[in-house]
């Protein structure tokens, strides 16, 4: 009988993932419930719209502690400015700077690093789909980024 106390607490777990399960359960059919009158609005709105056919985004990506809002526009754009010779540039090379300035080792945390260039990459992405600032050359891993000086000769001052 020397294992009632980890029987009670097995006991005692089970009781709370129960629970857990029971709320996101519950959750799940509000969130369901909210769809539907959701899609019934639309489609009074729109008789044409195919609802099912819409586009499903998942959750916006957490913010990064080690960045503040627009920082990592800003740190590319600014790497691929003082980029060295032909000014090609790529994602890893300006991740492993922003560690380097914040106090942080590339070379030891490495998914850190991961997570940055993963940031950086898709900060650049956009900055070249939607605005046009950036070049991207190559594809994978071979990927380069260069800032896209037509667009910054043809600025307005100021």
């Amino acid at each position: 009988m020397g294992d009632t106390f980890l029987i009670n607490a097995l006991i005692r777990k089970r009781s709370e993932i129960h629970a857990a399960i029971t709320d996101l359960e519950r959750q799940a059919n509000q969130l369901c419930a909210d769809l539907a009158h959701v899609d019934a609005t639309l489609r009074m709105l729109d008789p044409e719209l195919e609802v099912e056919t819409l586009p499903v985004r998942g959750p916006r990506p957490k913010r990064s502690k080690y960045f503040a809002r627009g920082e990592i526009s800003r740190r590319c754009l600014e790497a691929l400015r003082e980029a060295p010779g032909d000014g090609w540039f790529s994602g890893d090379d300006i991740a492993v700077q922003a560690m380097r300035d914040k106090k942080l080792d590339p070379e030891r945390d490495r998914r850190l690093r991961t997570d940055f260039v993963r940031r950086i990459l898709q900060t650049l992405d956009s900055l070249e789909r939607r605005y046009g600032r950036v070049l991207k050359s190559g594809n994978g891993r071979g990927i380069k980024w260069k800032l896209n000086e037509t667009i910054w000769e043809n600025r307005p001052c100021g």
